[in-house]
């Protein structure tokens, strides 16, 4: 243990140590704690993951149902009842990125000056309240502007990226990532349940798409005042629900997850991000990934329907389809904090999913093998996208770095989903779809063997000036500062 700590009661008085000393890096982690202190954070973490985490899982979840529940309500009627040609019913899909794209920059920008819960109330009551108005919808026109504005509002989900960054460390965030996009898979399995009882079970004044709607925008109405309620500040704000002792904890919590203590967002950190190689490379790696996931996912229904099933049972289909997708999206990341592996398992999945779309793209009969390919897929399409998120987060240092390159990453992503939704207009097969999303996974492949090989190669670099004058200059500066450059830190491949 370093001296300087030496002889501190407990993490609070050890945390105030720490923020006296200007000269101090306040990015590394703290020395070992003690027995005692060390229970006290194994308690904090539990209340992280049954407070906070949950609340962005669920989150994520209502955003996820009224992003892709325009999947279920094509086969439920929505087209037909709007006269959208299949390239009209396209562009309904693909307007909700150009809101989508706009607004995550925006959203982690303010969450440095606005607080969290009420970014995510707001923008929960927002887009529900846009997903109840589609109900008054005639032709095309409407959808399309009420998509915009859904997808503004639900860009702003994504401050959860940066938020839970600034709560877990690096061996523990790949879990959580998983968790909490997991349950925007799970929102797949109940929109096909919605829509399936819409289905059987109308109204006479209410058409099997308007139910799906009304449900599923009414839903974050209710949530969002609850949101505002429970959700909490940054770690170094929090004001409830943690006692004097916990808090302190939670600050350095956050400190050895690589951020400084009360940072504010800089122009110069954020800038900073673009003399990066390896940043371009990750935003990248996400492109292709929402790119193979987001028209698959959008189109689940129409794909299905097209082997032969009725409507009904389409979207009874999808909810064992989507349930298996989450199985394996929390497999595969507590696999990946396991064994702090990233890129293997992206490039591994990837060469799966690759497989799954080639062979619906390549067999025009056979039901059993179609079915076979849509599990394939989703099954490995669906952890690359926080294994991806994750590889980004753990290879980005500095909150205002990460405020910068997460909503751009994203942003990466979304342009291939806006791009993929037009090539998924030759149904029942959708063979452009299928065959685009292939190409982008093997694409994905080699951009992750890239990165890796680089990430070896500057490991190999830093292990070998580690004992430097320069080095040992270096370790007194933060990490908010120096960022990866920093002579503690290593990629995580």
């Amino acid at each position: 243990m370093d001296e300087k700590y030496a002889g501190k009661g407990n993490a609070e008085e050890r945390i105030a140590t720490l923020d006296a000393t200007p000269a101090v890096d306040v990015g590394t982690p703290l020395p070992d704690l003690t027995p005692e202190e060390r229970e006290v954070d194994r308690r904090v973490r539990r209340k992280i993951d049954f407070l906070i985490l949950p609340l962005c899982a669920l989150n994520y979840f209502f955003s996820s149902m009224d992003r892709s529940d325009i999947g279920n309500a094509k086969i439920a009627g929505f087209q037909k009842a709007i006269h959208a040609s299949n390239l009209q019913y396209a562009s309904i899909v693909s307007f909700f990125y150009i809101g989508y794209l706009v607004m995550q920059p925006v959203g982690s920008l303010l969450i440095g000056y606005v607080e969290t819960w009420a970014i995510l109330g707001a923008a929960n009551m927002f887009w529900g309240t846009m997903t109840c108005l589609l109900l008054l919808s005639r032709n095309d026109v409407l959808p399309r502007v009420l998509r915009v504005l859904i997808g503004a509002s639900e860009g702003l989900v994504q401050i959860n990226n940066v938020f839970l960054t600034l709560w877990y460390t690096h061996e523990e965030i790949a879990t959580r990532t998983g968790i909490w996009y997991s349950s925007g898979v799970l929102a797949g399995s109940f929109n096909g349940l919605i829509a399936y009882g819409a289905s059987v079970h109308t109204h006479a004044s209410l058409q099997p798409w308007q139910i799906l709607f009304l449900t599923e925008g009414l839903l974050p109405i209710v949530f969002g005042p609850i949101f505002m309620y429970f959700y909490p500040s940054r770690p170094e704000k929090v004001t409830k629900f943690f006692t004097e002792e916990e808090k302190a904890l939670c600050i350095a919590r956050t400190m050895r997850a690589r951020n400084t203590a009360g940072a504010k967002l800089t122009i110069r950190g954020m800038l900073s991000i673009f003399r990066s190689p390896e940043t371009y490379l990750l935003w990248l790696c996400y492109f292709c990934v929402i790119w193979s996931s987001s028209g698959y996912g959008n189109f689940l229904p129409a794909i299905v329907n097209g082997l032969g099933f009725d409507t009904e049972i389409s979207q009874l289909l999808t909810v064992p389809i989507a349930f298996l997708g989450f199985l394996s999206v929390n497999f595969w990341c507590i696999v990946s904090d396991r064994f702090q592996w990233r890129g293997p398992l992206i490039m591994g999945l990837a060469l799966s999913s690759a497989a799954g779309f080639a062979i619906l793209a390549g067999v025009s009969h056979g039901l059993g093998v179609r079915m076979f390919a849509l599990c394939l897929i989703n099954a490995s399409v669906q952890p690359l996208i926080p294994l991806t998120l994750s590889f980004l987060f753990t290879n980005t240092v500095g909150f205002s770095r990460r405020a910068l390159s997460i909503p751009l990453q994203n942003v990466f992503g979304q342009i291939g989903g806006l791009a993929s939704g037009y090539t998924f207009v030759d149904s029942p097969r959708y063979f452009r779809g299928t065959l685009g999303a292939c190409g982008n996974l093997i694409g994905l492949t080699v951009l992750v063997a890239i990165l890796d090989l680089y990430f070896m190669h500057e490991n190999r670099k830093k292990r070998a000036r580690a004992d430097s004058d320069e080095t040992l200059d270096d370790r007194l500066r933060s990490f908010d500062e120096l960022g990866t450059k920093h002579p503690d830190f290593y990629f995580t491949l």
